[in-house]
């Protein structure tokens, strides 16, 4: 069986420009450590694993939602988009499972990854 091999950034990458980002401030980039979900909340960028830990929906189909937090597209699951932490268990049908989600597959953060926002675009930091 053949192995993976990451290759660990020793510069930083350009992932998104500013202007690529709609309404949502969420994007997917595919990056030396699998796709991402990129973008800007409250100002700031943000760069974590792209699928939601309730049911793996793809975080970069959410949005930013008002408090900050990027929301999943399936069921409204909220995520710090600096913790990578759940602040909110699913909703919906979903909502009287929400804080037991919260408590077990959602006590698991997403993977973050450092980013700054320079020249009107996300950088992807070396040593993420």
């Amino acid at each position: 069986m053949a192995e993976t091999v990451v290759k660990i950034p020793i510069k930083p990458i350009r992932l998104i420009g500013v202007e690529g980002l709609d309404e949502r401030q969420v994007a997917a980039v595919e990056t030396p450590y699998g796709t991402l979900a990129v973008g800007i909340s409250a100002g700031k960028p943000f760069a974590e694993s792209n699928r939601c830990r309730h049911l793996f929906a793809k975080l970069d189909d959410g949005r930013i939602a008002e408090d900050g937090c990027l929301e999943c597209p399936w069921h409204a699951a909220r995520f710090d988009t600096r913790t990578g932490k759940m602040t909110r268990g699913p909703r919906g049908i979903f909502k009287p499972w929400g804080g037991l989600v919260k408590r077990t597959t959602g006590s698991r953060p997403l993977k973050t990854f450092p980013v700054e926002l320079r020249e009107g675009a996300i950088w992807l930091q070396p040593g993420a």
